[in-house]
């Protein structure tokens, strides 16, 4: 496992690797060194660069620790007090080597709460009671509040919600009536970082999509006035392949997941008509930075009206993030403590209550590492709340006496 961890780094991974052997701390490469004993290198970083490096470091000598390759960590820890909802106060682990002047990472999220106010005020056009307000002037609002639906349950980007053609929408009528989600796979071209991923879109938010293009959508695509610059004429369009009309008047079948967004955008069918999911009134494709607009309007909206609400579409990505890790934990509890006592903070099955449900958040926000995913944790002040609260269940449970037969 070491040499997979270690075997992309340069020299001054040797000397981490060599204290394993039992070699003092004092002979690791000078950057490894002062790290490891709690001190800044000589070059300039900044306070939270120096905290994602000694995390990552003392969690490797934690692991390092766990499998008796070393009999103590250089890495010095205390106990501090964190207050989570309610105002309960819960003991934490600290690192001492922590700098604690690093900026707190920007999580920006919205309650479940705050969000349907925003939706329904905000994008809709409603008043506070829910009500159709006839002093608003917007439009599309359900079309706006449809796509803030999209990437709260999903987690998409911006770009990658806005880049999804109508044709990638599945069908709600073909599946099966007990099942209430269906995996969806985003492409590659249009992820960031080009990594491919699956998520899942509820039956419920499947069946509004097929309303919008078979209704909204299909009015825009019917006021259309205006043909996208160098349009690319598709043919033969499914979810997995498209035939792209070349000049000379034959079509080239394609894999749809590799065509990105701009060339997304300019796909039309043989009736001129555009093949992107999320049309304007003049029916032409919504771009990212359109729908940034509508948000902001949406936000200054909601603030004229005595609400302090300002929502952009990434901070619901990260609201899907903090909720889903936390339905995650909350299942994960349940089935590690099928497996037995989830024991101290640092065991194996307590690592599994939290990383497991990390790894599976990493995958659904396509982060190409998982200490992207690790910032949620900070914004989900119950994750180890709740994996504490779980092991004193435990601990109540084993004091019980049996009854005797």
């Amino acid at each position: 496992m070491a040499a997979i961890l270690w075997s992309g780094c340069d020299s001054s991974a040797s000397g981490a690797m060599a204290s394993l052997s039992g070699e003092p701390i004092e002979t690791m490469s000078p950057p490894i060194m002062l790290l490891a004993a709690g001190r800044p290198p000589v070059h300039r970083i900044s306070a939270a660069s120096w905290n994602r490096a000694v995390a990552a470091l003392e969690k490797f000598y934690a692991w390092a620790l766990e499998e008796e390759l070393i009999t103590a960590s250089p890495f010095g820890s205390g106990m501090g007090w964190r207050r989570i909802h309610r105002g309960r106060l819960v003991p934490v682990k600290t690192m001492r080597a922590r700098e604690p002047g690093a900026r707190r990472s920007d999580v920006q999220f919205v309650s479940l709460d705050r969000f349907l106010l925003f939706r329904d005020v905000g994008l809709r056009g409603r008043d506070h009671d829910g009500r159709e307000d006839s002093a608003w002037s917007g439009r599309h609002g359900e079309r706006n509040a449809l796509f803030a639906e999209l990437l709260v349950t999903t987690g998409l980007r911006l770009e990658e919600a806005a880049s999804l053609l109508a044709i990638d929408i599945p069908t709600p009528d073909r599946i099966p009536a007990k099942q209430r989600s269906l995996s969806f796979r985003l492409s590659a071209a249009i992820a960031k970082g080009g990594r491919a991923r699956e998520t899942r879109l509820p039956l419920r938010l499947l069946r509004r999509l097929a309303d919008y293009i078979a209704i909204e959508r299909a009015n825009a695509v019917g006021k259309r006035r205006v043909v996208p610059r160098r349009p690319i004429l598709g043919v033969d369009a499914t979810r997995t392949t498209i035939g792209i009309v070349g000049k000379d008047g034959e079509a080239r079948t394609l894999r749809l997941d590799l065509l990105g967004p701009t060339e997304r955008k300019r796909l039309i069918t043989p009736a001129g008509e555009p093949m992107a999911l999320w049309l304007n009134e003049q029916g032409c494709p919504m771009t990212a930075e359109a729908w940034a607009a509508v948000f902001r309007r949406a936000s200054v909206r909601c603030c004229n009206l005595g609400i302090d609400l300002d929502v952009t579409p990434h901070a619901l990505r990260h609201t899907f993030a903090v909720y889903m890790l936390s339905m995650l934990i909350r299942e994960q509890i349940g089935a590690v403590l099928a497996d037995g006592p989830p024991g101290e903070p640092g065991s194996a099955a307590y690592r599994r209550m939290v990383g497991d449900p990390l790894q599976k958040l990493q995958r659904l926000l396509g982060h190409a590492s998982i200490t992207s995913t690790y910032i949620y944790l900070d914004s989900l002040e119950e994750s180890r709340a709740l994996v504490e609260a779980a092991a004193e269940r435990w601990s109540e449970a084993l004091d019980t006496p049996m009854s005797m037969s």
